[in-house]
């Protein structure tokens, strides 16, 4: 692959991981606000977050290093 299909291809995994970190926070806070608190629930809380903080570095870093094609010249 060259460079162009890679900067794609992470984008849309930092896109996917962040779209799975919202939707596992609100699976969490939903689960909180219907029912008792666990530490599963922490725990899902914590990985979402995780997952959200990971994928928003990439987007994050790929606009930094200027991997985006929009930034090419």
């Amino acid at each position: 692959m060259d460079r162009e299909q890679v900067v794609v291809v992470a984008k849309l995994v930092a896109y996917v991981l962040i779209i799975a970190g919202i939707i596992m926070l609100f699976a969490a806070i939903m689960s909180l606000i219907t029912g008792p608190g666990n530490l599963v629930v922490v725990g899902w809380i914590i990985f979402g977050v995780l997952i959200l903080g990971i994928g928003a570095t990439g987007l994050r870093y790929i606009k930094k290093l200027k991997l985006d094609i929009k930034y090419e010249n």
